[in-house]
Formats: structure tokens, C-alpha cells, sequence
């Protein structure tokens, strides 16, 4: 593969960077392998003009220097994972590769969104609710007890058990204005998290919670194991996929009664070690063979 000149740009929220360090090492790792190189800038450090025709696109408050430098190539692409779409979309329009497509990422990071763009494909799925903070105080959406989460949260963050009007009144100084609303799935903390790169399957993982909280996010504490998709499980992640470029994203469903799947959510910045902890799969040096192939293509 002709990759040895490219070079790629990390981005990462500052505040997500330390706890990201082991995962940002196996991306660099995994870079090197296919002779790409590979520099991690915080989100916080762009300035990105979005009216230049020509010239320098970025500039950033960082020892990387991008196109005003004639040291250093033009970025060939961006691995994003900063849940920032918008960010996607300005690096698109530049002419630089984007890890996932603007689309993608847009979709992925709004819970509103990839519900209505799954439920359009007939993927099973509760029944969802976007509504406000304002309307929630007047009225249940459900009967209790019921799940409230903010339609951007990531990792298990702003995801809220409802069972009376009293947790409403508790928590809604923490609730943002817009929200998703859904009833209770009938086996709560536990769901199953799909690994996807290049429009392909790489692995599964089952994650149980191990308390009374209905998230069963590594980071709250749950409990994981690798798990065998079936040939029908199998069929359903690939008839979402239609249609999608995936660069590399996970994708989490719930399970019903007889311990079908149901959509709940789709991570494009997805996190990543609960699938180290149980298997040899090194996704980061899969996904970076990926972008290598992506740009021989070009």
C-alpha cells in the first residue's frame, strides 16, 4: 500500500484524553504498522476556517502545523472522536478523508436521529419519545417506570431511571432541555454492544450491569463477555449496515422477552475495552489497516 507519506490527524475532547490513553497508544501503534503516521489533537486546539477556498484550513495551538508549514504533507485524514459531527462535515468539505462520513457520525451522535433512521429500515426497536424537559414536568410520556436520557450522551451518561413524579422533581436541575423517553426493556442491564469496521463485523460483547442500575456500561461498573452473534442476529446487523458506510462504529441493543434484539443506541466514537478485556481482537490495528486501504484507494 503507497501510505508511507500520509498523515492523519486524532482528535479527542481534552477531557477525554487521559482516560483514552491505552486506546490512543494502540491507534498510534496500529498506524505505524501500515506506514501512516498519526498525531493526537485536542479538540480544543482547532481553529478551523470555514470560509477559506485556499490556503490553511486549520490552525492549531499545537506543535502540529497543517499546510502553512511546507515541513509537513496536508492532512490525508481525521479520525474523529470527539462527538463533535460538525466537525466531520467542515474536515469532508476541505477534501480531507473523515473517519465516519458526516452523515454517519450525525446520526450516531443524536439518539433522536438514529432511532428514526433505523425505525424507517424496520430495525426493532422500543418505542421512542423525543421530547423536552418543559413537557416532561407536565406529563409522564410513559407510565412509570420509565428511562429518560439526553440524545447526546455517550458511555451511560445521562441516562435516568424514572419509577415516580418525585425522581423527576429530583433530578431536573440535571436534565438537559432535550430529551428521549422510553419504557423499561424487559431485561434491564443488559445489553449487547456490536463492533463494526468497514462495514464489517469484527466482534461482539454481552454486558450485564452487576447492581440494581439499569446501564450495563463498563464504566458504571457492569460486567462483560465475549459473545457469538447468531445467523440471525447476524442478518439484522447486516441490513442495517445497508445502505451506511461505516469506517468504524459500535452498535448496542437490548433485549426483549424471548431475548431478541432491539436497537437502543449507535456510537461512532465507541468505546472499546470491554472487547480487549475479553478477546485477542485488536480492533485499533484492524481499523487502521482500514484508513491504510481506504487511502491506497485514492
Amino acid at each position: 500500500m503507497k501510505t508511507k507519506n500520509h498523515h492523519g490527524l486524532l482528535v479527542y475532547r481534552e477531557e477525554d484524553i487521559n482516560r483514552n490513553r491505552r486506546f490512543i497508544s494502540l491507534l498510534m501503534e496500529g498506524a505505524k504498522k501500515v506506514n501512516l503516521s498519526l498525531s493526537l489533537v485536542p479538540l480544543e486546539t482547532f481553529r478551523f476556517s470555514v470560509t477559506s477556498e485556499k490556503g490553511v484550513p486549520f490552525t492549531l495551538d499545537h506543535e502540529v502545523e497543517l499546510r502553512g508549514n511546507h515541513e509537513h504533507a496536508p492532512p490525508s485524514f481525521l479520525i474523529n472522536r470527539s462527538v463533535s459531527p460538525w466537525l466531520n462535515e467542515l474536515v469532508e468539505k476541505k477534501g480531507i478523508r473523515v473517519m465516519n462520513s458526516p452523515f454517519l457520525s450525525r446520526i450516531a451522535n443524536d439518539k433522536r436521529l438514529t432511532h428514526a433512521y433505523f425505525h424507517s429500515k424496520g430495525i426493532p426497536m422500543l418505542e421512542t419519545f423525543s421530547l423536552t424537559k418543559t413537557s416532561l414536568l407536565k406529563n409522564h410520556p410513559f407510565p412509570v417506570p420509565y428511562i429518560i436520557k439526553d440524545p447526546y450522551g455517550r458511555g451511560g451518561t445521562g441516562v435516568h431511571h424514572i419509577q415516580s413524579d418525585q425522581d423527576v422533581q429530583r433530578i431536573k436541575d440535571l436534565l438537559p432541555e432535550e430529551l428521549v423517553g422510553q419504557p423499561v426493556c424487559d431485561q434491564p442491564g443488559k445489553d449487547l454492544r456490536v463492533y463494526i469496521v468497514a462495514n464489517k463485523i469484527v466482534g461482539a460483547v454481552l454486558r450485564e450491569s452487576t447492581s440494581n442500575d439499569i446501564r450495563a456500561n463498563i464504566s458504571t461498573g457492569g460486567k462483560s463477555s465475549l459473545y457469538k452473534l447468531s445467523k440471525g442476529e447476524t442478518m439484522l446487523v447486516e441490513q442495517m449496515m445497508d445502505g451506511l458506510t461505516i469506517d468504524f462504529a459500535g452498535i448496542d441493543f437490548l433485549f426483549d422477552l424471548d431475548g431478541n434484539l432491539l436497537f437502543n443506541e449507535m456510537e461512532d466514537s465507541v468505546g472499546c475495552r470491554s472487547l480487549y478485556m475479553n478477546s485477542s481482537i485488536n480492533i485499533a490495528d484492524v481499523f487502521m489497516k482500514h484508513v491504510a486501504g481506504v487511502l491506497a484507494e485514492k
